[in-house]
């Protein structure tokens, strides 16, 4: 393993072990655990073997590739092990039976291939889209929104926000008409720590206010550290997801650079009271996009009335497409924490001075269905 000491393969495989019996949980199957082993292969990056019971990944995988496509090529052996194992047969190869078990086990539609264990194959799946072309002209339109909005003045930066919502939202329609067409995909965003600060849980529960996707915040394994690292993963159409990590990335940015400019006035209470901002900002956004929602709503009752099934059925896709991935998902409560008063109650003044307007499809509030 060239790129990972070669003490963390024992650990890699420990975590691999893990992540089978997870796998095999979430997703209720009963099968009994191979022998686990890596393998020097380069361009094959998984197999299993049906002969003696072994299920072998590649060391190139693991030491190259984010440990979510180690993950995907763990499916996809399991889903072969599923055929020999469950359904009893070994000349399944990657035909319809190959194929029912990966849907079994919520496998990528990419992975379903006789060629997703390739490394060629696999190298050349972060570059493919489903966005439409006119979806990828509404995602450089935000990006040049953000790009206007990345001042230290909190007002730039919300209206920047307010405007990526209210031009998804005068699309919404147009999207919705293609989305029986389109396939929803995830994105995960790797923080990097092994902790999930408050302020990103609040992010995240804006972002799925402001748009049409759903926010899981989970962990993955880094094998070159052998620790687990929170991620942010989102899950929608391409144009949401797309737009929604930009924005991700923006209200981070943001709330440092505030931070950075206001610190001066708050002492020696630094890491308290950089808590304490975020989450006072993040509170004031809030309330004002609570009352962008209900002007919305007032203003939809006066609307001639709609059915809104195109919208409702794009949500119930949504749903379905986050219960494959995570069948077992549970709500978790968020866990209090100490605050500085002065800094979080500067920031909510400051926040609520913010003008973030809420889209909303057929005049109904959307349920937040963020996981802490």
């Amino acid at each position: 393993m060239e790129a990972i000491d070669s003490r963390l393969q024992e650990s890699c495989l420990c975590q691999l072990d893990r992540e089978y019996h997870y796998i095999c949980y979430q997703y209720r199957v009963r099968l009994e655990p191979p022998i686990l082993t890596l393998n020097s292969n380069t361009r094959q990056l998984g197999c299993w073997s049906a002969t003696d019971r072994s299920l072998s990944l590649s060391r190139h995988l693991i030491a190259n590739h984010p440990w979510n496509l180690t993950l995907q090529v763990l499916k996809h052996e399991m889903a072969h092990q599923i055929c020999s194992e469950l359904y009893h047969r070994d000349d399944a190869g990657h035909g319809p039976l190959f194929r029912q078990a990966c849907t079994l086990l919520g496998l990528d539609a990419s992975f379903h291939r006789p060629s997703a264990d390739l490394a060629e194959e696999i190298a050349a799946l972060p570059a493919a889209s489903a966005a439409t072309e006119q979806g990828r002209q509404i995602i450089d339109k935000v990006r040049k929104l953000l790009a206007l909005g990345s001042s230290d003045n909190e007002h730039e930066a919300a209206l920047a926000v307010q405007r990526a919502g209210e031009l998804l939202d005068r699309h919404r329609l147009d999207f919705a008409a293609l989305a029986e067409d389109q396939g929803l995909v995830h994105r995960t965003i790797n923080t990097g720590q092994q902790t999930l600060p408050a302020h990103r849980k609040s992010i995240c529960s804006i972002l799925e206010g402001c748009f049409s996707v759903r926010v899981i915040c989970s962990s993955l394994y880094d094998p070159h550290g052998d620790v687990s690292l929170k991620t942010i993963e989102l899950l929608g159409r391409e144009e949401q997801v797309a737009i929604a990590e930009h924005c991700y990335h923006f209200l981070e940015n943001r709330l440092q650079t505030l931070w950075q400019k206001n610190r001066a006035g708050f002492g020696g209470n630094g890491r308290i009271a950089k808590k304490s901002y975020y989450l006072g900002l993040l509170a004031g956004f809030r309330e004002t996009l609570e009352r962008s929602r209900a002007a919305g709503a007032a203003s939809k009752e006066q609307a001639p009335p709609s059915t809104g099934l195109p919208a409702l059925r794009e949500e119930q896709r949504l749903d379905d497409f986050v219960a494959t991935r995570y069948p077992r998902l549970r709500r978790m409560r968020r866990q209090g924490g100490s605050l500085y008063r002065g800094a979080y109650q500067e920031a909510v003044a400051t926040g609520r001075k913010l003008t973030l307007h809420q889209p909303m499809d057929g005049g109904k509030e959307q349920e937040i269905r963020l996981l802490y």
